[in-house]
């Protein structure tokens, strides 16, 4: 491993008790976190043009 993150790859997480940033950003429950980092369907319509192209493929 590069030493480019050395000093930092071993911190521990800030913490924020009653000062302006927790004021501004409470902790966030389990479930609303997962919420921001559940997959999610980028490109609309992807997964039926997928179908249809697997159907026109069996057909031929």
């Amino acid at each position: 491993m590069s030493d480019t993150y050395e000093d930092i790859i071993n911190k521990k997480r800030p913490v924020h008790e009653n000062d302006d940033f927790s004021v501004r950003h409470p902790k966030m429950s389990r479930e609303d976190r997962a919420k921001i980092f559940a997959p999610f369907a980028a490109l609309k319509g992807y997964e039926e043009a997928l179908e249809e192209s697997s159907k026109d493929e069996s057909i031929n």
